[in-house]
């Protein structure tokens, strides 16, 4: 069982490994992650998917509005493209371009094997729908968590699932995406197996081989930051090694089928579904070492300006973003792989945390409370905690999607440095966030739903808890 459970990626690399699956959707185009080790080159092909009930033709006065692909929209080819190469562990990103806007696709990806006769195999297809126009009122129902490890608990089996992704499938067909937030793979738990790239991009084809990770990933767009354990543990070492080689392999596997990043090179990046808004800190490579924090409240012993986890560039982009969001967009969601609030208070939180870093935190939540509508999302200490922030803003943290939980150890402190604990949860190995942002009901107060799910309570089918935040007026 340990030799199973720990050596498992190096027992089975899954070199053959096939992967096709949406990640950014935007209102007019899609980018397309792609994985595929046997050569040959390789085309999409692409068409709306229109409900029965939209062709004249098929309006028989019915309710079933099921899709019919065999009497749909034609098919469109977005062009022939050579295969991936051994240099990006035959992974490569592509984009389709000029979509409709609320619209429904089926793309499917095919090779071309040159015979006598040029060939052409069917190898997966997927199928999304693209976002709303922007700053166009928009109903969005997202999912969101971190940390997973496949196969945990373990169970013996020749074949690993991550159970958090399985739970998360019941509820595939109404999610718009899911807002993964880090530590998507261990590099260092339970060992470390070392430094070279080929190290980590063992790691993400093992959890792109479960077989729930293949069902949801087609289904679901899925969108990443990276969190301390796809470097090492509560890394702060910025560019120094090994970075260099996990960066290679997240990009390769999670950060290029991202939205595009707010500087070139960088890994943090914004978006918009209709006139909700999203910002996803990286909150790993630019930081410095961390502060002491006053020990009860949180709060900074000392001003010192020297200690940043945005860094300088980063976080003045964030502060362009939130001047240009203020009266712009009806809901905005800001992504830290950490949590914000100071309530996790041990040793290792005290220093990888927000907690570590009060000075920054408090010029940032200074800013924030000032913005209508601003949610915090956050994972990484395999605990829930829904908190009222000291600025009024709300953060949900939500992990583990499917990794261990602290049933014994932990310190969490409620009401601490002017925060209001809203909710906080401890136990259970599958834990995750699904948020329902309803902007058109009226276009000029938002709803914004949280649900928790985990599998300790009703079987992940139903919520273990909900929180409906008060929306304001906020133009």
């Amino acid at each position: 069982m340990v030799v199973d459970f720990v050596y498992r990626p190096i027992i089975t690399p899954a070199k053959d490994l096939f992967v096709f699956r949406p990640g950014y959707v935007s209102h007019d185009s899609a980018r397309l992650h792609i994985r595929y080790p046997d050569g040959g080159n390789l085309e999409l092909r692409y068409k709306e998917l229109v409900p029965k009930a939209s062709l004249l033709y098929q309006n028989t006065g019915s309710d079933d509005t099921s899709i019919d692909f065999a009497n749909n929209s034609p098919w469109e080819s977005a062009g022939e493209f050579g295969p991936p190469t051994e240099d990006t562990d035959y992974t490569s990103t592509t984009a389709l371009l000029n979509l409709q806007p609320a619209t429904r696709y089926l793309v499917e990806l095919h090779s071309r094997e040159s015979t006598l006769h040029t060939q052409t195999v069917l190898l997966g297809s997927v199928e999304f729908k693209t976002s709303p126009l922007p700053h166009q009122p928009a109903r969005l129902r997202f999912g969101t968590g971190s940390c997973i490890k496949p196969n945990f608990p373990y169970r013996p089996s020749w074949t690993h699932d991550i159970y958090g992704f399985a739970s998360m499938l019941d509820h595939s067909d109404s999610l718009d995406l899911i807002m993964f937030m880090g530590d998507f793979i261990y590099a260092d738990v339970p060992l470390y197996f070392g430094p070279e790239t080929e190290d980590y991009r063992r790691l993400y084809r093992q959890v792109y081989a479960a077989q729930s990770s293949r069902r949801l990933l087609r289904k679901v767009p899925m969108l990443h930051v990276y969190d301390d354990h796809e470097i090492k543990n509560n890394w702060h070492n910025q560019d120094q090694p090994p970075m260099g080689s996990a960066m290679t392999a997240y990009n390769e596997y999670n950060g290029l089928p991202n939205p595009p990043p707010a500087v070139s090179g960088a890994s943090y990046y914004n978006f918009t579904y209709g006139n909700i808004a999203f910002y996803a800190w990286d909150t790993r490579r630019y930081r410095t070492r961390w502060e002491t924090p006053n020990t009860d409240s949180g709060e900074a012993t000392t001003s010192d300006d020297e200690h940043t986890m945005l860094g300088q560039e980063q976080k003045q982009h964030f502060i362009q973003w939130l001047h240009d969001v203020n009266h712009t967009a009806a809901v905005k969601f800001v992504i830290s792989s950490v949590p914000v609030t100071a309530g996790w208070s041990n040793f290792d939180s005290s220093q990888d945390t927000w907690r570590g870093y009060p000075t920054e935190r408090a010029e940032i939540l200074n800013l924030t409370q000032h913005i209508p509508n601003l949610f915090y999302l956050s994972g990484d200490r395999h605990e829930m905690a829904a908190v009222e922030l000291p600025s009024g803003n709300i953060e949900f943290s939500t992990s583990p999607v499917s990794q261990f939980t602290f049933p014994f150890v932990g310190k969490f402190k409620k009401d601490i440095g002017g925060e209001h604990t809203i909710h906080y949860r401890r136990p259970g190995h599958v834990k995750y966030g699904i948020l329902d942002v309803d902007t058109e009901s009226d276009p000029d107060t938002p709803r914004i739903t949280y649900s928790l799910y985990t599998t300790d309570i009703h079987h992940g089918k139903r919520p273990a808890w909900v929180y409906e935040a008060k929306g304001a007026r906020w133009r």
